[in-house]
């Protein structure tokens, strides 16, 4: 009796034993060092991490394998075009507008006080909304419930912003519009890596990125072509336009609940020391923020000053006497927007079908800094018009597959919202420094000196997509 007693003692240490080392292995394997966690994070999910019983529920920290439908791509592109259409005509055509009609003494002045405002508060909400989703634990999902508040608080500023009866009224309306329309758009990105497998992410980032130039000229036609007698009531599209599309696109979104006991408590130093990101632990992520920062910077120096290059430089309306600048704007906006259309789809399918990232993001720059050099090196109107084939082939393959690269960039899954939010920096950044640089070079060196420094720029963004080691 004694001898079974202390064989079966035996067998169960033997037994606790082994569960210890096991468990041990668990631990050492799902410990990441800093310069691995990139990868884990964005390729792999958890090997111990239990499945969900329902195969397409995707959990917070984990890579989504299921495509997504062609419904879905459509209606995220739709709800990206409402996101935008509420920001980029807005900036173009109605501030400029309203700003006469309130003080049409000081309307350049106004102008560049109200969007200065503006761009300061997208600044602060595009990282801050991301991080805000990544920690929610509404019912309604984490993503779901801040596209709501973040579109309820964008209609609201746009009605403000509508019936403004002063500047410090359109300043005040403008800002809250950039910070709740940034916002908006910074928790639709991140539905990117929460939703979208990596081998559809080129794919699904074209349909998004098309968004934007979609919105500009989309933007135009209504503000300029729909309500050209009363464009002060195009606001009131956009609104209507940016809650129908939202409410579609959260009623088909599977978001999933995050629990309290998946949150750590709320620690404000500590949620504020998360926005700093060591790029010594995660350099590939640095260097995607640095490389979009340096394109963007100069795309937009140059972007901004096309129709007065067009006017000043080119001297449109002697070249083409009874056309006017703004004529000649729309011919090298349209047939950039053209190419930009084709290029994206184009890029984003064959970067899917080659698995491959950084080779198409190098070309798509480089594309962009051949197009820039053009006008600095013949400042004639044929050199435009080449200016807006490669621009907008570059531009458009640009954003489809960078977009794509940097979803495999982010340090950790669980912060995507907040990571996405840091990266849209590059982006917010350009749009309120690039001016003044352009302003710069073309007072003290001329315009040839405003391209071909942004050429530069561009070409170094390319560049520098060789010096990320974590994708192909």
């Amino acid at each position: 009796m004694s001898k079974r007693t202390s064989k079966s003692s035996a067998t169960r240490a033997g037994k606790n034993a082994s569960n210890r080392a096991r468990e041990q292995a668990n631990v050492v394997t799902s410990t990441e060092s800093p310069h691995s966690s990139i990868t884990t994070a964005s390729k792999e999910p958890e090997k111990n991490v239990i499945p969900s019983p329902r195969s397409d529920v995707i959990t917070a920290n984990e890579e989504p394998v299921k495509k997504v439908s062609l419904l879905f791509q459509i209606l995220y592109f739709l709800v990206g075009l409402s996101g935008n259409s509420v920001l980029l005509p807005v900036v173009i055509f109605l501030i400029p507008f309203q700003a006469n009609l309130l003080d049409p003494n000081h309307v350049a002045l106004n102008v560049g006080l109200i969007e200065s405002i503006g761009g300061v508060a997208i600044l602060i909400a595009a990282p801050l909304a991301g991080a805000i989703s990544d920690r929610s634990t509404s019912r309604f999902g984490r993503r779901r419930f801040w596209l709501m508040i973040h579109m309820l608080g964008a209609a609201l500023s746009i009605a403000l912003l509508a019936s403004a009866p002063a500047i410090w009224v359109m300043a005040l309306g403008w800002a809250l519009v950039q910070f709740f329309g940034g916002a908006l758009l910074t928790v639709l990105q991140a539905v990117t890596p929460d939703q979208v497998p990596t081998v559809q992410r080129g794919t699904v980032s074209a349909w998004f990125g098309l968004a934007i130039p979609f919105a500009a000229v989309i933007g135009g036609v209504v503000v300029n072509v729909s309500f050209k007698h009363t464009p002060l009531r195009s606001y009131y599209f956009f609104l209507v336009f940016l809650v129908i599309a939202v409410l579609i696109f959260v009623a088909i979104l599977r978001d999933r609940r995050l629990t309290q006991a998946e949150v750590e408590p709320f620690d404000l130093q500590r949620f504020l020391a998360r926005f700093w990101i060591d790029p010594r632990l995660h350099p590939d992520f640095a260097w995607a923020l640095l490389t979009r920062l340096l394109l963007f910077l100069g795309y937009y120096a140059a972007a901004s000053f096309i129709l007065v290059y067009i006017d000043k430089g080119l001297n449109y309306s002697k070249l083409f006497p009874g056309q006017t600048t703004l004529q000649g704007t729309m011919v090298v906006q349209g047939i950039e927007t053209l190419c930009i259309v084709v290029s994206s789809f184009v890029a984003g399918i064959i970067s899917d079908k080659i698995k491959r990232r950084k080779p198409i993001v190098i070309a798509a720059a480089l594309l962009i800094a051949a197009g820039l050099f053009a006008p600095a090196l013949s400042p004639t109107w044929n050199a435009m018009l080449v200016f807006s084939v490669l621009l907008g082939l570059g531009y458009g393959s640009y954003l489809a597959v960078d977009t794509a690269l940097i979803t495999l960039v982010l340090p950790k899954a669980e912060d995507r919202g907040r990571d996405l939010g840091i990266i849209n920096l590059a982006l917010a950044v350009p749009l309120i420094v690039s001016p003044l640089i352009g302003s710069a070079l073309i007072n003290s060196l001329g315009y040839s000196a405003l391209f071909a420094v942004s050429g530069v720029l561009a070409a170094l963004g390319g560049v520098l997509v060789l010096q990320i080691k974590s994708v192909r």
